[in-house]
């Protein structure tokens, strides 16, 4: 009986220590909903930087929905990108039918506007005059309207003592935004492939079903994560370590840690957690959509591609 005893004691302190230990004979068989074989495969994945400017994002997005199809018409592998919060947050608007950066402020209710919405309206639109007794929702609601007349080159159509209501603006909203259709379209399509970077681990709360990079993370951060003790839906979390390569699963998170070169010789220890399959992420910064930047890598492919898996279940043999 005493035997039994240590026995299950043995077994309940390994699976204890499971947990919180990334083990290299830990792994899991699956298989992928596209036709991925075993074997190894790079993630590369390519940061890039969005300007503040209101025009210069405008021009951002021209460049980039031009790379986006030019690349897709290449038929070349989806590209993964990381993106920061502002333009990731923007991509989400577009497709949601919102605005870009500074257009939200314009393109909410007048109602419901806030002290930050009224300062960007003011900024732009402060010089449009408003009937003098609308009062103030009245007025945000005329600027609102002029600065949209704007952007679709119709600002000589403004009547400044007409009280226009927020179905005005809806209409002209809906105008202004059917320019955007191909821009959304190709954002949805591509979306599967982008990544947020995070500075802050409280932001993780905020994307909690989207792919994320913890840029300033750390190995107690790591170690947090793995012990449960900083809880996480999102479906892929991309992070550095100085203890660490490879990727592992947590509670059906994959984890990458990223694998770039550095002039730092640091012994990493490699983990693997599918069954025959060997992923390496490699992170790189760029500043424009020139081809030159992008690797052409035969083993490279998309990150989506993960999202798409279940565990393999073998055939029972026939009697």
């Amino acid at each position: 009986m005493k035997k039994i005893f240590l026995i299950f004691l043995c077994l309940a302190t390994f699976a204890g220590c499971d947990n919180i230990v990334l083990r290299k004979d830990k792994s899991e068989r699956v298989t992928f909903n596209t036709q991925l074989s075993q074997g190894d495969y790079t993630l590369y994945m390519y940061e890039i930087k969005y300007p503040k400017e209101q025009k210069e994002k405008l021009v951002f997005f021209s460049k980039f929905e031009n790379f986006l199809r030019t690349q897709s018409t290449n038929k070349d592998k989806n590209i993964n990108f990381i993106m920061p919060k502002s333009l990731y947050d923007d991509i989400t608007a577009i497709i949601n039918e919102e605005g870009i950066g500074n257009e939200r402020a314009f393109f909410k209710s007048a109602s419901f506007i806030d002290e930050q919405d009224k300062k960007i309206i003011d900024r732009e639109a402060g010089f449009v005059k408003t009937p003098s007794n609308g009062g103030e929702i009245q007025k945000y609601l005329n600027k609102q309207y002029y600065h949209i007349l704007s952007l679709i080159g119709k600002q000589n159509e403004y009547k400044e003592n007409f009280f226009y209501t927020e179905y005005d603006k809806r209409e002209i909203t809906f105008e202004y935004l059917n320019q955007r259709n191909s821009l959304k379209e190709i954002l949805a399509e591509k979306k599967k492939n982008f990544i947020v970077s995070l500075d802050n681990i409280d932001d993780m709360k905020n994307y909690s079903k989207d792919m994320i990079y913890l840029k300033n993370s750390n190995d107690d951060t790591i170690k947090d994560i793995l012990e449960g003790k900083i809880q996480i839906t999102s479906p892929v979390i991309i992070t550095n370590s100085e203890k660490y390569t490879g990727y592992t699963v947590k509670n059906d998170t994959v984890i990458f840690f990223n694998n770039n070169i550095s002039d730092k010789k640091i012994e990493k220890e490699e983990i693997n957690y599918f069954r025959r399959y060997h992923f390496v992420t490699k992170i790189k910064e760029i500043s424009s959509f020139n081809y030159s930047n992008f690797a052409t890598d035969e083993n490279q492919t998309e990150i989506s591609v993960l999202l798409g898996r279940e565990k393999y279940v073998p055939k029972r043999p026939l009697i």
